[in-house]
């Protein structure tokens, strides 16, 4: 494990249990071989990750001599593991969190690495500690991602952490040594692991179940891309194409692939249980049906669909895209970084000088007097300064420049009074002012860039300032797009009675183009169901994306919905938003090729605001972009906004500062077909879809549009 993962990762030691089997003592506390028990785990899991924090729920004041954050249960009712797994979530800011109990002061050094790369190699939430039929739930490195799911599963009464597992996607991480996890939970336990005796007997526990995929079936013409899989040749595209193939024949249990691979290799080949296990968890994972995801959505209406639940759909859906590339880092600009970027140097390498002025020795200076030091040389910017000043003396310096030997403070020169050599500090100095550490910005080892990070200006400096000169980054994702109906004709046509000039792939073509995607222009296609499947499979071939303007609407032709369903696995919604109620979303595949599809409606602004909405965080999503959303602001509005409960508005508007003040008004009329109001507008008025109508100097939720419009 590399350092820039460990650090990514946050260490929990759960501690606010009851203690009701050691009589009410704080087993955490208790002495076991010299030291509490906490201190054992602790000094165990530390060096595995990048950050502690121990979750109790009484004696905080002794928990605290560890110097690391230590929080109590947010839940109110005794929720156990998963109130204390609540409350690390919440708390921490890294991307994984791993648990522990405080009462298991024997889990392997490398657990932590171990469960990461399993975690990582899996499509899995959560990694769970195995041994042999024997999972130890407490021992979990999740994804952060799961509280939001953690949260309402607890709000909904949920307490017992296998129940909560069996909700996930799980891994199972195996181990050979079961005594590594073994717990101290009674007085006589933990008299029997202080003398070095076995420990007495516990009541068999009933287990949680293992992860669904282990015991699924298999169709029979999976089992190649599976044996594939097995040995590294096939990848998530090939395994997705095959499962999401109509079966041709009975399906055969995991259990016989291996046997049956064997057969058709016609020589046999070692596997052990978790590779198999990984491989089916692999295969499965690329077959997850729209219909699965859709079912495990509360309130799942999809004629009265609100935003929220849209992009819940969708994001529970769509998948990063596959494959990388090697950058110089001037053509990084624009690109999601595909690693972690850790620092090889100190940024800076030396402490140095923030201001031009005189460096000396922080215990020359007064709290009451001035002093007056001697002049004794100068350190440039560049050149380091070689002598050392004694006390009584000090430097010149420049910003920049390192500091000279012994020095840690730097005075601005127009603080000083200077005659000749002699250099007069007013009283009051602080110790330490105006120097800049050695690795304060940027520390030796320590993350400098996160995997998802766009590249903008600033990261290719940032790049540069460590020396890195290449860049491991994700591919362009390739995103086809047309417009469908025949009354559209492109620019520089002649229009005819009712034909109107198709303005949407112009507008998609910007906003695709900003995002940095490669963009496959597909013209207009007619409403004809030869040209529209002809579209679809050249589309679904060539992109990772296809997004179509009209079509999906009630009343329109049934041409394109029919080829949608005809070539995978679609959903139609009816969106309670406007503009933009109508939408189509799902997969279509041409062959062993598929593409995520997006369905827009036809009026010009419905096209932009759902893109804005549903497209384009699904498009960071597959880019491997870790910021999805664009923040909100909250402002006042000048003028009153109608509006009824039970859907999201989206209003264009202008957002303007004035004496001090940030308000937003509307663009005026705002009619799905008005494309000017979007023209005149900088940000979106986002009216929630429980809210009512708005009054002149009522707070209103705004999102800048960011350049996208």
């Amino acid at each position: 494990m590399t350092p820039a993962q460990k650090e990514s990762i946050t260490g929990l030691i759960l501690a606010g249990g009851r203690s009701s089997r050691m009589g009410g003592n704080d087993k955490a506390l208790m002495q076991f071989r010299t030291k509490r028990m906490i201190d054992h785990v602790f000094e165990r899991l530390a060096p595995q990750v990048g950050g502690v924090v121990i979750n109790v729920n009484q004696n905080h004041e002794q928990y605290k001599s560890f110097g690391v954050r230590v929080v109590s249960d947010a839940i109110g009712t005794y929720a156990g593991p998963l109130a204390g797994l609540h409350a690390g979530l919440s708390v921490s800011r890294r991307p994984y969190l791993v648990s522990v109990p405080c009462d298991s002061p024997f889990f392997p050094e490398d657990m932590v690495e171990r469960m990461f790369d399993t975690l990582q190699n899996s499509a899995a939430q959560i990694a769970v500690v195995m041994t042999g039929d024997q999972p130890h739930p407490v021992f979990a490195l999740a994804r952060r991602s799961v509280l939001e799911h953690l949260t309402e599963f607890l709000k909904g009464g949920g307490r017992k952490i296998d129940e909560w597992y069996d909700t996930l996607k799980v891994v199972h991480v195996e181990f050979e040594d079961e005594a590594q996890f073994g717990n101290i939970n009674t007085p006589e336990e933990l008299e029997a692991y202080e003398k070095g005796l076995p420990p007495p007997p516990r009541p068999q526990k009933q287990r949680f179940k293992r992860s669904a995929p282990v015991e699924a079936e298999i169709p029979a013409e999976h089992v190649a891309i599976l044996d594939s899989l097995l040995n590294g040749t096939a990848n998530a595209a090939a395994a997705a194409a095959a499962a999401s193939a109509p079966a041709s024949a009975p399906a055969a249990p995991a259990a016989v692939v291996d046997r049956r691979s064997k057969a058709a290799k016609g020589a046999p080949r070692r596997r052990t249980a978790d590779k198999l296990e990984t491989a089916v968890e692999a295969l499965l994972a690329a077959s997850t049906s729209l219909e699965a995801v859709v079912s495990c959505i509360d309130g799942y209406d999809p004629n009265a669909l609100p935003v929220a639940k849209v992009n819940e759909v969708i994001r529970s859906f769509v998948k990063p895209a596959q494959g990388f590339e090697q950058v110089a880092i001037r053509a990084a600009l624009g690109r999601v970084l595909a690693e972690d970027i850790v620092s090889p140097i100190n940024v800076p390498a030396h402490d140095n000088s923030a201001m031009d002025g005189w460096a000396l020795r922080s215990s020359d200076l007064s709290a009451s007097a001035p002093v007056t030091l001697t002049e004794i040389g100068a350190a440039l910017a560049g050149s380091e300064y070689t002598g050392r000043p004694g006390p009584g003396e000090c430097v010149r310096i420049t910003t920049g420049a390192v500091m000279p030997y012994g020095c840690d403070t730097v005075i601005p020169m127009e603080l000083v009074k200077a005659e000749g050599k002699r250099i007069t500090i007013p009283a009051g100095q602080e110790a330490g002012s105006n120097r800049r550490l050695a690795g304060e910005d940027l520390q030796k080892g320590k993350p400098a860039l996160m995997a998802g990070a766009l590249m903008r200006p600033t990261e290719l400096g940032l790049m540069a300032s460590l020396g890195i000169a290449e860049v491991k980054v994700r591919r362009k994702l390739r995103v086809a797009f047309f417009s469908t109906g025949d009354e559209l004709r492109s620019v520089g046509q002649t229009l005819s009675e009712g034909q109107v000039y198709d303005s949407n792939r112009y507008t998609l073509f910007g906003m695709l183009t900003r995002m940095g995607v490669e963009i496959i222009d597909m013209g207009v296609v007619k409403d004809d169901p030869a040209a529209l499947e002809a579209a679809f499979r050249l589309a679904a071939s060539e992109a990772d994306a296809v997004i179509t303007s009209g079509g999906v609407s009630v009343g329109e032709a049934d041409h394109t919905k029919q080829i949608m369903k005809q070539l995978g696995e679609v959903v139609f919604w009816r969106i309670a938003m406007r503009p933009g109620r109508p939408m189509a979303f799902g997969r279509i595949a041409n062959g062993e090729r598929s593409a995520y599809l997006f369905g827009l409606p036809g009026n010009p602004v419905a096209v932009m605001v759902t893109f804005y909405h549903f497209v384009r965080g699904a498009l960071l999503h597959m880019m491997g972009r870790a910021d999805l959303d664009l923040p909100l602001l909250q402002v006042k509005s000048q003028e009153a906004m109608r509006k009824k409960p039970g859907r999201t508005e989206y209003q264009r508007g202008i957002l303007e500062t004035k004496n001090g003040e940030t308000t937003v008004r509307i663009t005026g009329a705002q009619g799905s077909g008005i494309l000017r109001s979007m023209s005149e507008a900088n940000c979106f008025v986002v009216l929630r879809h429980e809210q009512g109508s708005v009054k002149p100097g009522d707070l209103v939720d705004v999102m800048v549009m960011d350049g996208y419009a």
